[in-house]
């Protein structure tokens, strides 16, 4: 295998050591503004640092288009030169065109500091074949026949997000995306018109924006929940929740509504229930979380934020010991939570949650080599086959898994089946659409799943 080509940014990022607080200096920008790349080269720069060891402490963000990623599968050579130490990172996902990077070097020791940026460097992406944009051979047409023998469509959409970790569809047709380095985008019409309605800046190096949920009453209310992690004004790891206020597109007048600790391996999910309150489940991650956290719960929420007058104890928990929730969705007529969980080293499960009465979670675990990305519920009448199935999307299993359940038991798993098998490469995300039809995300596209059109069966 040849190497990847290494586009070069010559400048020199220089992080003060742990004596010095003084700001580090701004980068120098170096020569090739303007360069026609494909996305699959490496970044190159040169790194000044005392030695080899304080140079293993660093790591190093790039800033596409002002949106953070940390700089992935990153080597540097083991003597510097006159200018450093020679480094080289992976490019995060870019989608065709023109786009800004910037570099920055940050550690983090109970806290995190990072350098200032480098000038920008201004780059062409010319575009990559779909296939290495949407997984291994997708394309447009039908992608199997289900075991009650619906024969289904699958559509490419659109290309260019990076990596959706959450999505909600709004009243009017318009879907809310969010991406886990923190922006939120909004599409709408048909092709969709995409714009940026809120980019968060003050996410850390390992947080991320985790989920979004529209208010029932969006339509009159026009309010979008936001849960993220970030770092307190006391420079403590919080999950996150915020309410914004959207208006023609851009999402302003944010609310903090709660801050609670998060772990390190921060995990979690937020859905709003049919009794117009906001669930929102905190992963505890690897930690044993402490008493008096909500790491590891659910709750229970007003849409302000406050507990509910109408709980059913002193706390607006109803639901503990979940480890990385990945999705919340709630099966119509049912008063039974679904929560996708799992440790995220071979055990998996889906936990049934009462929201109406005190008994333990039903659990029914997972395949080991299935774990889930989001959880949505089926309601649509375009697939009627799938009505009351819940759907869980999965990178690494790279599928969609269908959950079947009992027809007089909401809470018995029957049965299970893949979809899309290793056909559009990992999903993130998956929710159902207000026309019926299945949505998905994978790490750059949007896709949909509907029945295959009757003029095709003719």
């Amino acid at each position: 295998m040849r190497p990847a080509p290494l586009l070069v940014l010559a400048a020199l990022l220089l992080l003060p050591g742990c004596e010095n607080r003084t700001p580090p200096p701004s980068p120098s920008p170096g020569p090739g503004n303007g360069e026609s790349i494909t996305g699959r080269e490496r970044l190159g720069w040169d790194q000044q640092a005392s030695s080899a060891a304080e140079l293993a402490a660093f790591r190093y963000a790039i800033y596409v288009d002002g949106v953070r990623f940390e700089s992935t599968g990153v080597s540097c050579g083991t003597t510097a030169g006159a200018a450093g130490f020679t480094c080289s990172g992976q490019l995060p996902p870019m989608s065709a065109g023109t786009h800004t990077l910037e570099l920055a070097t940050f550690t983090v020791d109970g806290g995190v500091r990072e350098s200032a940026r480098s000038s920008p460097l201004r780059v062409f992406v010319t575009g990559v074949t779909p296939s290495e944009v949407t997984g291994r051979g997708w394309i447009d047409g039908v992608a199997g026949e289900t075991v009650d023998g619906v024969t289904l469509h699958v559509d490419r959409l659109l290309d260019g997000f990076l990596q959706p970790s959450d999505a909600a569809f709004a009243p009017d047709g318009r879907l809310f995306v969010a991406e886990r380095a923190g922006r939120i985008l909004i599409l709408a019409g048909n092709p969709a018109q995409v714009a940026t309605a809120l980019l968060l800046d003050d996410l850390p190096p390992d947080g991320g924006l985790l989920a979004i949920a529209l208010h029932p009453e969006f339509v009159t209310r026009r309010t979008a929940y936001v849960l993220s992690t970030s770092l307190s004004s006391r420079n403590l790891r919080v999950f996150r929740l915020a309410r914004y206020r959207e208006l023609a597109g851009v999402m302003a007048q944010r609310a903090i509504l709660l801050e609670t600790l998060a772990p390190a391996d921060a995990s979690a999910a937020m859905r709003f229930g049919p009794d117009g309150m906001l669930y929102v489940a905190f992963g505890s991650g690897s930690v044993n979380p402490a008493p008096g956290t909500d790491m590891g719960k659910v709750l229970r929420l007003n849409p302000d934020g406050t507990a509910p007058r109408d709980r059913r104890s002193a706390s607006p928990v109803i639901s503990s010991g979940h480890v990385a929730p990945s999705g919340l969705a709630w099966r119509a007529g049912s008063a039974w939570l679904w929560l996708a969980d799992g440790t995220g080293r071979g055990q998996e499960w889906l936990a049934g949650v009462s929201a109406i009465e005190e008994v333990p979670p039903v659990i029914w675990p997972l395949p080991p080599a299935e774990p889930s990305s989001s959880l949505a519920y089926y309601g649509g009448d375009l697939i009627p086959e799938f009505r009351g199935d819940l759907l869980l999307g999965s990178i690494d299993a790279r599928q969609i898994l269908r959950v079947r359940f009992a027809a007089d038991d909401p809470a018995r798993v029957v049965s299970t089946e893949p979809l899309l098998r290793d056909q559009v490469g990992a999903i993130r995300v998956v929710l159902s659409g207000p026309d019926g039809a299945i949505y998905f995300l994978t790490d750059q596209s949007l896709g949909r799943i509907r029945p295959r059109p009757e003029i095709e069966r003719r």
